[in-house]
This record gives C-alpha cells, structure tokens and sequence, in this order.
C-alpha cells in the first residue's frame, strides 16, 4: 500500500473507532503512526505521523464537545511522544511473550496513566 492510501486508511479508522484498543488496530497502521528516532514534527520523515496524531487528537476532542483548546508546545510534544510509546508497546505486546493489557490507543486524556500503570503491571 502507498502512503496516500495509508494515510487515507489511517484517517477513516481513527474517525470510526475512537475507543479502539491497541490491539484492534491493524499492525499495518501502527506500523504507519510509529516513527523510529527524534520525534520533530519538522522533520519532513515524520509529517505522517504528525499529521495521523494531530487528526486524531482533534478527532479526540470533537467527541468530547471540546472545539477549541491550547496546548503547549512541550505538551504537545509529551503527549505525541506518549502516544508513541502506547504504539510500541503495542508492538512489544503483540511480536514478544510479554502480555500487556491493551489500552485506548486515542484516549489522550489518560495515556500517560496508563503507561505508568502498565510499568507497575510488569514490575
């Protein structure tokens, strides 16, 4: 598949399945999302990814009534990097022996507590 059709795919997904776990989603379109590396949105490898999670985030919020928000641009930076970790830990979970309970890959108000309570579920 061509990036455009991924991405096109990506969108379609992410708009009819807010509440998907990892695990639902296609290994193909983590794939897609995950970047290797620095996560610089100006960096021109990553604008997909960039654009996947900014669609989603938005996504995110229109379902919860929220039309208009501010976030920083660490913050934003934090919360693409955790939703980035969520992603590999999909990976880990599903290409290792080691099980990790699937969480919402879009629910943005709650990964970061998430990761920390699947750190504290593998200790």
């Amino acid at each position: 598949m061509n990036e455009e059709t991924l991405f096109e795919e990506s969108l379609t997904f992410i708009k009819s399945n807010l509440d998907a776990t990892f695990d639902v989603v296609p290994g193909y379109l983590r794939e897609f999302w995950m970047i290797e590396g620095d996560s610089d949105p100006n960096d021109p490898s990553t604008i997909k990814q960039w654009s996947v999670f900014m669609y989603a985030l938005l996504e995110y919020k229109k379902s919860k009534n929220i039309t208009e928000f501010r976030l920083a641009q660490g913050e934003l930076y934090e919360l693409f990097n955790t939703w980035q970790v969520i992603l590999s830990l999909a990976e880990i979970n599903e290409k290792t022996d080691i099980s990790i309970k699937p969480v919402k890959l879009f629910d943005f108000d709650h990964l970061a507590t998430e990761i920390e309570v699947i750190v504290k579920d593998l200790e």
